[in-house]
Parts: structure tokens; sequence; C-alpha cells
């Protein structure tokens, strides 16, 4: 009796660890995801932003990605890869003006989607 007790409570605990890592390792990488997108928002307001800059935030989520299908359903990583292709492609053409508001979606995007699988009550109920 006494084992199983203390059985529940260390698969309880371990449960409960690991949903802890799993929150914080989403919100630590949407966080760093949202600091690179503003540097990325910063650049393209000021028409300065390259190419190879929004390469370089799409091999970051590339690479992030790979590990946050672990975590999250297919369909709110997918969003955000259709919005950052959109955004390097005008990138590619200097179009600065159709960029912009790809990167803002972006944005709302990278604080929109930790919080929606985070853990508190709105999304319990």
């Amino acid at each position: 009796m006494i084992r199983t007790i203390v059985s529940i409570f260390i698969t309880l605990g371990v449960i409960l660890g690991a949903s802890v890592c799993e929150i914080c390792y989403v919100n630590q990488t949407f966080h760093h995801f949202h600091s690179i997108l503003l540097s990325l928002y910063q650049k393209t307001e000021s028409g300065t932003a390259a190419y190879e800059d929004g390469v370089a935030v799409q091999t970051y989520w590339r690479e992030k990605k790979k590990t946050l299908h672990v975590c999250l359903p297919h369909t709110a990583l997918q969003e955000v890869d259709y919005q950052l292709d959109e955004a390097v492609g005008c990138l590619y053409v200097k179009d600065y003006d159709s960029a912009l508001p790809k990167v803002e979606v972006l944005l709302g995007l990278s604080e929109s989607i930790p919080h929606s699988y985070s853990f508190n009550l709105q999304n319990i109920f």
C-alpha cells in the first residue's frame, strides 16, 4: 500500500517536473525568437534589412522547430513557417513595405504561441 502511494507521488513528480521543463524551454525559445524578430523588424523598418538577415532568422527557426515539434502541435508552428517564408521572400526582392507586416505577424505569433500552451487557468477551462 505504501509503495503504491509512494510510486504514485513519484510519477506525479516526474510528470510535473517534465511539464515545467517543457514550459520553460518553450518560453525561453520563443522569447529568444521574439528578440531576433524584433531586430529584423527594426532593420526592415529602417530599410537596411538584407536577405541574409531573413535567412539567418529562418535558419534559427528551423533548428529550433525540430525540438519544438515534440512540445507543440504542428499547426501552431506551421503559421510561423508560412509568415517567415513570406517575409524572407519580400526581403529577397527588397520589398520592405510588404515584409514589415509579415514580421509584425511573426512578432505577435512569438508572443501568443507560448501563452496558448502554457499552464494557466484560461487554457484548462
